[in-house]
């Protein structure tokens, strides 16, 4: 199934595109790289011009192409107005870009301590696999015990 992005509808030929939001089900809405240039302009720009210049191409392709899709168009508003109050503060001078930095020092790339693996969790998992690596032999074997008893029922049948 081939990627398109939900806002310009272009196919996406990368297996690592952006996600802008998940639907229904899990369904990922990727966006291509023009759009997710865009994107980041909106939100992480640094001059008036450009944030609103990529908010107009972001809301003509949402108006164009993404009518239907009620997530698409939820997540899409929500980044331009967001975008939108934070432009006005660029333009008027009040905006702290060191939020911007505190944003992205706060976004974590690593698994938070009280969830990564203990050696409990590890030897949990080993007792586990051993038990059902003990039962899948007992099965094997009764299930080999029940093929002979039917064969050798169905061999007596023929015979006597």
């Amino acid at each position: 199934m081939a990627k398109t992005c939900v806002l310009c509808l272009s196919p996406i030929d990368t297996d690592e595109a952006d996600v802008l939001a998940m639907g229904g089900f899990g369904t990922p809405r990727y966006v291509c790289e023009c759009c997710s240039h865009d994107i980041d302009i909106a939100t992480r720009g640094r001059d008036y011009d450009e944030i609103v210049a990529a908010m107009d191409r972001i809301s003509e392709k949402l108006a164009e192409n993404a009518a239907d899709d009620t997530v698409t168009q939820d997540t899409a508003t929500l980044l331009l107005v967001n975008a939108a109050k934070r432009a006005k503060e660029i333009r008027e001078g009040t905006y702290d870009f060191a939020l911007d930095e505190v944003e992205a020092a706060s976004e974590f790339d690593e698994i938070p301590e009280e969830l990564r693996e203990t050696e409990e969790d590890r030897e949990l998992d080993r007792a586990e696999e051993e038990a059902a690596d003990r039962l899948d032999k007992i099965l094997n074997w009764v299930w080999a015990a029940v093929l002979v008893g039917t064969v050798g029922f169905m061999v007596w049948w023929l015979f006597f």
